[in-house]
């Protein structure tokens, strides 16, 4: 008796060739499919040609230089959808444990504070949770928990959107900094006008501070050019103590007073929430526990100091 094409290639249907399946039929080329795989053209063109020849279908028309996917394609696509969303479910699951077991929690934050007073807070009430920070550009760390690569973020200037469960923390605007030897070191507040005149120290692009920025110079009529360009706050901080120029931060972005002093920018009247958030689909005891300290991080006790 001659067996089943699919008894005979064994695992023939696989998340793999679910996973190409899908790519081709979404990007309409092998090519276009490997680069978003991140595999090459022949390992995506072999999955099809393997999945084709094992259960005897034909799964793509070639229309011109695309390949459109035929309806029982597409009926396999949706599985194979909702076998990658249940793929990062699974993941998801693991990622909140540590190797010995312990139940982990997966921050994003774009500065370091106030989302670390705030980690500090979480810790000090649950001792048997293990806290992993991933810290990046606003940009980077919004699309990090669209992608569930982490769990909760906390970052400033979020706009209102359905997809998210969210909490304003505090309420703070952008400042410039300067270090000890620069001459507006001793200035309380300081203008747009008068700061373009110095040698800056900008964000790349995806930052919150800077998007701010550029939007304060271009509505006063001013367009200075960095001097130099970071990716990090970190390094925008570094920079600015080392007197390479004056740079811009969120006030309570640090609570490092050690070797620059934050100014007031006296024609800059935008202010932002610090918004602790999580994906409003994402429940479960950890993000509320989460959420509870930021809550108490909020009140005034427990509010950020500004430096002076």
């Amino acid at each position: 008796m001659k067996a089943s094409p699919s008894s005979e290639s064994g695992h023939a249907l696989t998340l793999a060739r679910l996973r190409a399946l899908t790519a081709v039929a979404e990007t309409g080329t092998f090519s276009a499919a490997a680069r978003s795989l991140g595999v090459s053209h022949t390992s995506v063109a072999q999955q099809v040609r393997e999945l084709e020849q094992a259960h005897l279908v034909h799964l793509f028309d070639r229309v011109g230089r695309q390949l459109q996917a035929t309806p029982l394609c597409l009926e396999l696509c949706d599985i194979g959808h909702r076998m990658q969303e249940a793929e990062r479910d699974a993941a998801l699951i693991l990622g909140r444990r540590t190797a010995s077991g312990a139940r982990r929690l997966r921050v994003g934050l774009g500065n370091a504070m106030p989302g670390i007073a705030i980690i500090g807070q979480f810790l000090a009430q649950h001792a048997g949770v293990s806290v992993t920070v991933q810290t990046g550009s606003h940009q980077h760390i919004l699309a990090a928990l669209v992608r569930r690569e982490v769990d909760v973020a906390v970052l400033p200037d979020l706009p209102v959107d359905a997809r998210f469960r969210r909490a304003a923390v505090v309420r703070q605007e952008v400042v410039a900094i300067v270090g000890a030897q620069s001459p507006l070191v001793d200035l309380a507040s300081v203008t747009l006008a008068r700061l373009a005149q110095e040698p800056l120290i900008y964000r790349t692009q995806g930052s919150s501070t800077q998007k701010i920025i550029d939007r304060a110079f271009r509505q006063a009529g001013l367009a200075p050019q960095p001097r130099l360009v970071a990716d990090t706050r970190d390094a925008v901080y570094e920079a600015v103590a080392v007197g390479i120029g004056a740079g811009f931060m969120w006030r309570y972005g640090t609570h490092r007073t050690d070797a620059v002093r934050r100014i007031q920018i006296s024609d800059l009247r935008f202010t932002a929430e610090e918004v602790v958030f999580a994906m409003a689909d994402e429940r479960n005891d950890l993000l509320d526990m989460f959420f509870h300290a930021a809550g108490r991080f909020s009140e005034p006790d427990h509010s950020p100091v500004p430096s002076s």
